[in-house]
C-alpha cells in the first residue's frame, strides 16, 4: 500500500514539492517507518480535502475534538493537563504561520465581529521576519528585538485573550504548553530550554498534510499573509 500512498501524496498533495513538516513529526521523522508516515499522511490529506469549501473551518474542528479526545486518553494514564487556555499569552508573542483560507477566514471574522485591524503593526512585524523574494519565510526572525508592544499578536487584547479565538490557526490550537506558560515565548525562534510542550504526533500529521497542500501561503506568515490580503 505504501507505493500506492506515496502516488497518491505526489498527485494529490506534493506536487512536484516536499512536505512542510510540522511539531513532533518533524522531530522525529527519521525515527518513523515509511510506511506509517505516508499512511498516516494520506490520510490526513484526504479528509482535509474531501471537505471542499468547508475544510478550513472542518479542519480546525477536527484538531479541537482530536486535542479533547488525546487529552482525555491522557487523564487516564495521569499525565496532567495543559496549562494553556485563552488569556495565558506568552506564546502570542511569536511568528505565526497560517494558511490562506485561515487568513481569509480571520479577516471575514473581523469584519463581522468589528475588530479592527492594526496594519503599522503587522508591517512592523514583518520587517523582522526574513523573507525571500516572493515573501516566503527563510527561517531566520529578530521577532523579539521588537518592542514588547510590537512583539504581540495584532489579535491579543488588552485582556491578554485573543480576539480571534474561534478562528484562530491550526497551530495556535496545536501549542500546548505542561504546568505553566512562563517559558512559552521563544527567543528570535528559539524555543526556550525550560519549555515542556504537549505534542501530539496526530496534530502533527494534520499541520504537515494542511500546510503543504497550501505550500504557497502557508510560508508567508500571518502578518505578510493578512497584510496582502487587507
Amino acid at each position: 500500500m505504501s507505493g500506492e500512498d506515496r502516488a497518491w501524496l505526489e498527485e494529490h498533495v506534493l506536487k512536484g514539492g516536499g512536505l512542510l513538516v510540522y511539531g513532533r513529526l518533524a522531530e522525529e521523522l527519521e525515527e518513523l517507518e515509511p510506511e506509517e508516515v505516508l499512511r498516516e499522511l494520506r490520510a490526513a490529506a484526504e479528509a482535509y480535502l474531501a471537505d471542499g469549501e468547508s475544510r478550513t473551518a472542518l479542519a480546525h474542528a477536527r484538531a479541537d475534538r482530536l486535542i479533547e479526545v488525546l487529552l482525555a486518553r491522557d487523564r487516564r494514564f495521569g499525565y496532567p493537563e495543559p496549562f494553556c487556555h485563552r488569556g495565558c499569552a506568552e506564546c502570542c508573542h511569536e511568528v505565526v504561520y497560517a494558511t490562506g483560507e485561515e487568513a481569509w477566514r480571520i479577516l471575514d471574522y473581523c469584519g463581522r465581529e468589528g475588530i479592527s485591524l492594526d496594519l503599522g503593526r503587522l508591517r512592523r512585524q514583518l520587517a523582522h521576519v526574513d523573507l525571500d523574494e516572493r515573501g516566503d519565510h527563510r527561517g531566520g526572525t529578530t521577532w523579539s528585538e521588537q518592542p514588547e508592544a510590537d512583539q504581540a499578536c495584532v489579535f491579543l487584547g488588552e485582556d491578554q485573550a485573543c480576539r480571534v479565538w474561534p478562528v484562530r490557526p491550526l497551530v495556535c490550537r496545536a501549542h500546548l504548553a505542561e504546568g505553566s506558560d512562563r517559558f512559552c515565548r521563544p527567543r528570535n525562534g528559539v524555543e526556550n530550554p525550560e519549555a515542556h510542550g504537549i505534542s501530539y504526533m496526530e496534530l502533527a500529521y494534520l499541520i504537515t498534510a494542511v500546510f503543504t497542500i497550501h505550500r504557497d501561503s502557508a510560508r508567508k506568515t500571518l502578518p505578510g499573509l493578512l497584510l496582502a490580503m487587507a
